[in-house]
């Protein structure tokens, strides 16, 4: 009986004990269910975009096949038009209705598996899953994060697009965080544990949650302001990050620190890609500085990726201007394997570009390139073209429209309307050699606009040959456009084009006579050029609106391409070209 006695509390101890275990082995393996449900619930929301992009593609083909008479599929097209309709237009806090919708999604998918299978006989173990969320978000920031990014061909998302969301994760990841580590200290004062903060491994933890506050904290106060100096920190503080997390929890068993090394990998590849392509397009290459009015510089680079087309954009490296930064620009011209960007400058790198532009015009400085990143539409498919781009953002559009009208043969029914608004009309000689291929060519109708009249040389109440529908003031001048640079004329010249096929090409590149542009004094209206256009085509016909500008200019541009969706009108589709850095 004493035996039996004393075997009873020893077996009771054993029973709980092996049930401890138990239970927390379930908690290990809820909290590790927690990362792949969000990452389950983050590859669901992509792969939604990946059929939807591609079967718009499977649509266009099959309707061009058809010659638009596909009554198949008229069910699913009516569909997907007024659901673009809603999820473009601009809504307040998000870029557009799309965006808000994803965020609902993240923030929905976040919260269920915050609270979702989970032991709340403690508050401990509410606080170490918030952690399993947060280090779940620390994956998906970095891989919305990531230049070189699969999306970018399977959904015609390039990085600079994911950028809004990339920024939304990691606003996340610095709320579970900071909750993380609340709940733990107010569990730990309740249970007189406050000691638990010097122990090593939470001293990292510690660590990594003030470098992702800082991160944050700079965000919102620098990045505007001193884009370089916030780039620097932001880089310092997210490796700091990694590093702290992994010694946070380097238990291989808990499997936190399996997650950390997966992210750095995952960074440091795509660090290492870039690193590659700045060091092969580094060797012989150069680039050629000419300084423009108003703060603009045009740079030619002699060697660059044969992909590079004018719209898309690539990260440019000159050492003699800053030795270790890289900066995105967009491609205005592709010649022969060189590129041209045009930049105006503002401050940091592209105000010192500018001031050593005119202290040496014409220097040839040692460059590198990396790219090229976006994914641009191909707009000779498409019966209607809408180019709008405020000041520096010429240099997409422009791009896009000398690339287009070479594409297209001379009896081609497609159109463009190209709009461009400048505040100083000197700043129209920034393109000066592509607006005189544009004037030449009877696809294009221009509207040029300019808010501030302070040039000299303008010969004032000219007549306008174009659209008169843009016009929002009854001020209407001619101005000489510049003979092009010794560069320009060059490229110009070099030019490998079919005569007989864009005869309006070889007119821009060898006719002298026209030198002058109509320029509108004052702002386009934007939204009846749009609908202007869309009101003159077919049931069967395509447009495309593609804009790059400020805010206002691309918040009216998504509404009116809004409004102009209808399910039994001409497709209608909108490209905004708007840089998340």
């Amino acid at each position: 009986m004493a035996g039996s006695a004393a075997t009873s509390p020893a077996a009771a101890a054993a029973a709980k004990a092996k049930a401890k275990a138990l239970a927390k082995v379930l908690r290990q393996r809820n909290n590790v269910n927690s990362v792949k449900f969000l990452a389950a619930g983050s590859v669901g929301v992509m792969f939604l975009f990946i059929l939807f992009h591609w079967t718009r593609i499977f649509f266009k083909r099959y309707q061009a096949k058809k010659a638009g008479n596909g009554a198949l599929l008229k069910g699913p097209v009516a569909a997907t038009r007024i659901a673009r309709s809603i999820f473009i237009r601009k809504i307040p806090c998000f870029t557009s209705a799309g965006h808000a919708l994803v965020f609902l999604c993240y923030v929905a998918t976040c919260l269920a598996i915050a609270f979702t299978n989970l032991d709340w006989s403690t508050l401990n173990y509410w606080a170490k899953r918030l952690g399993w969320v947060a280090t779940a978000n620390l994956v998906l920031v970095t891989f919305l994060g990531l230049k070189n990014t699969p999306l970018a061909f399977l959904t015609a998302y390039s990085y600079e697009r994911l950028n809004v969301l990339h920024r939304i994760v990691g606003y996340g990841t610095v709320f579970w965080s900071v909750l993380h580590a609340v709940v733990y200290i107010d569990a730990w004062a309740k249970s007189d544990s406050l000691d638990e903060l010097l122990y090593k491994v939470q001293i990292m933890g510690e660590v990594a949650g003030f470098a992702m506050l800082i991160i944050a904290a700079s965000s919102l106060l620098i990045r505007k302001l001193q884009y370089e100096i916030w780039y620097v920190i932001h880089i310092v503080m997210y490796m700091l990050i990694l590093i702290g997390v992994g010694m946070h929890r380097p238990d291989w068993a808990d499997k936190t620190v399996i997650i950390v090394i997966f992210t750095a990998c995952m960074w440091v590849c795509d660090r290492l890609v870039r690193f590659a392509k700045l060091s092969l397009f580094s060797v012989g290459n150069t680039a050629t500085l000419e300084p423009l009015p108003h703060g603009g510089t045009r740079i030619t680079l002699r060697k660059a990726p044969s992909m590079a087309k004018p719209g898309t954009h690539c990260f440019i490296w000159m050492p003699k201007i800053r030795p270790t930064e890289t900066h995105p620009f967009t491609v205005a011209s592709s010649e022969k394997g060189s590129l041209q960007f045009v930049v105006a400058a503002y401050d940091g790198f592209t105000r010192d570009l500018h001031n050593y532009a005119v202290k040496n015009p014409g220097a040839t400085l040692k460059a590198s390139i990396d790219g090229p990143y976006g994914t641009i539409p191909d707009f000779s498919e498409y019966t209607r073209v809408v180019l709008i781009a405020g000041g520096s953002g010429g240099s997409f559009t422009f791009g896009v429209a000398i690339d287009t009208i070479r594409k297209l043969v001379q009896d081609t029914k497609t159109r463009i309307e190209f709009v461009w608004v400048v505040r100083e009309q000197e700043s129209i000689a920034w393109f000066g050699t592509e607006l005189q291929e544009l004037i030449a060519s009877h696809l294009v109708n221009l509207h040029i606009h300019s808010t501030r009249n302070t040039s000299a040389s303008i010969h004032p109440h000219s007549h306008s040959t174009s659209s008169s529908s843009s016009v929002n003031s009854s001020d209407v001048e001619k101005v000489s456009l510049p003979e092009a640079s010794a560069n320009n004329t060059a490229a110009a010249a070099d030019t490998d084009i079919d005569i007989e096929k864009h005869p309006e090409s070889a007119t821009a590149n060898a006719s002298s006579a026209a030198r002058s542009v109509t320029v509108h004094a004052g702002r386009p209206d934007v939204a009846k050029i749009i609908t202007d256009t869309v009101a003159m085509c077919d049931a069967h016909d395509r447009v495309a609106v593609a804009a790059c500008g400020p805010d206002s200019l691309m918040d009216v541009t998504r509404g009116t391409v809004a409004n102009c969706i209808k399910t039994d009108g001409p497709s209608v589709e909108l490209h905004c070209e708007q840089f998340g850095w």
